[in-house]
């Protein structure tokens, strides 16, 4: 016997789910309005039908949902309804009822057709309305936080990068200059070793001409040294003793999972890639930087900084991929566009102002001065930039957020 479900054919999906959508509210909202007033109050809910608080609670909330669709991501499921439809005999009109329980059950039918169930219809919902992908990525993200803090053994409250982009001294490069803080860091478990940066070092001394090359601030490019590539002034005192795991020619700077001291509430970092990428830019775009986040947060804030005339018809864009296979060299992928690897995040960034006041970082007092004292010993203090900002809440871990800028006029 063949027990499999009938599935909605993807061709008329979207029809499918917004017509069961649209009856569902239209035969529950008379409903709840006969029960619990109009508007429906959950604690009227709750005394005419003997509801309890969270059940009523998220009834109510879906009468005032702005779209149908809304109305069927927020309302719950057909179980939950069910229960509403039983205590509700007796205190609501049979004909109500009936009505309901009709769009109650082609609400199930449709949760069968659908492999994955409601998980699957909200991110087909949510394909079409903004709303609804936003909440549902949001709880996951949420989710991912919890999870991967237990799992990596600590997390920090507020993670904050800045990535400043200058001339290079040769006239044809471009130099890269980024600032790491962690704010709030906590050690979740004392037998987890807590990577803090990852420091690239070369064999022989940078050629001029030659590939881009990852230093300390002032231009030391063998230094395997932690101080050299932390900001004293803008971390918390005393500075954590750090071990260096060296694999090849990276260099990791760890909290040891032996160390006694707590987690600097507090750290900041910085380093310097000089003839990170060309002055003069051919292509459509160019990928100035990806990141790969190691250390689970509640708040991720990565500014991007361009030096006034560097690029100015550039517009910077982010994006999501998995990493690599493990040991494969990959291309990067073009921004905006569809690819194998692409993760479906959502990311915003707003322009910053101009001047010094583009460096301050709302609930962090002093972020402005630790970028000054980063810039300062760069020798870019006196440098102006161009400003964005993406923040974000609960990043997931382990993913490549990859920044890039896409050149006016060239095409998407």
């Amino acid at each position: 016997m063949n027990f499999a479900k009938p599935e909605i054919e993807s061709a008329g999906a979207a029809a499918q789910i917004a017509a069961v959508a649209a009856e569902l509210r239209r035969q529950l909202t008379p409903l709840l309005e006969s029960l619990a007033g109009s508007p429906p109050r959950p604690v009227r809910l709750m005394r005419s039908a003997g509801l309890d608080k969270s059940l009523a609670s998220r009834l109510v909330q879906a009468t005032r949902a702005d779209s149908d669709l809304e109305f069927l991501h927020t309302v719950p499921s057909p179980t939950g309804l069910r229960i509403l439809l039983e205590r509700a005999r007796g205190a609501a009109e049979p004909a109500l009822l009936h009505a309901a329980e009709q769009a109650v059950a082609r609400f199930e039918a449709l949760l069968d057709a659908v492999p994955g169930g409601r998980q699957t219809l909200d991110a087909r919902m949510g394909e079409t309305q903004s709303s609804i992908r936003e909440r549902r990525e949001q709880t996951a993200r949420q989710a991912s936080f919890k999870a991967a803090s237990f799992l990596f053994g600590h997390c920090c409250d507020t993670l904050c990068t800045a990535l400043f982009l200058v001339p290079a001294a040769d006239g044809e490069s471009v130099d890269l200059v980024e600032v790491h803080r962690r704010l709030g860091l906590q050690r979740l478990s004392a037998g987890m070793a807590l990577p803090l940066l990852s420091v690239h070092t070369q064999a022989e001394a940078p050629v001029p001409g030659g590939g881009p090359s990852m230093t300390s601030l002032e231009g030391d490019w063998h230094t395997r040294q932690p101080r050299d590539f932390l900001v004293a002034e803008a971390s918390s005192q005393p500075l954590p003793e750090l071990q260096v795991i060296e694999e090849g020619r990276m260099s990791t700077f760890v909290l040891a999972a032996d160390a006694k001291a707590a987690a600097p509430a507090r750290l900041t970092s910085a380093f310097r890639v000089q003839r990170a990428e060309r002055l003069t830019q051919a292509e459509a775009y160019v990928v100035v930087r990806s990141y790969m986040l190691h250390t689970p947060c509640q708040t991720l804030v990565r500014d991007i900084y361009v030096a006034r005339g560097l690029w100015p018809d550039a517009l910077p864009q982010v994006g999501f991929y998995l990493p690599a296979p493990s040991g494969a060299s990959m291309a990067q992928p073009e921004p905006g566009q569809p690819h194998l690897r692409r993760v479906n995040l959502t990311a915003r960034i707003e322009q910053l102002p101009a001047g010094a006041s583009a460096f301050e970082l709302p609930g962090v007092p002093d972020q402005a001065g630790a970028i000054a004292a980063v810039l300062a010993r760069a020798g870019i203090g006196g440098t102006e930039f161009r400003g964005w900002r993406c923040r974000m809440t609960y990043p997931v871990p382990l993913i490549e957020m990859q920044v890039a800028f896409r050149f006016a006029g060239a095409p998407v």
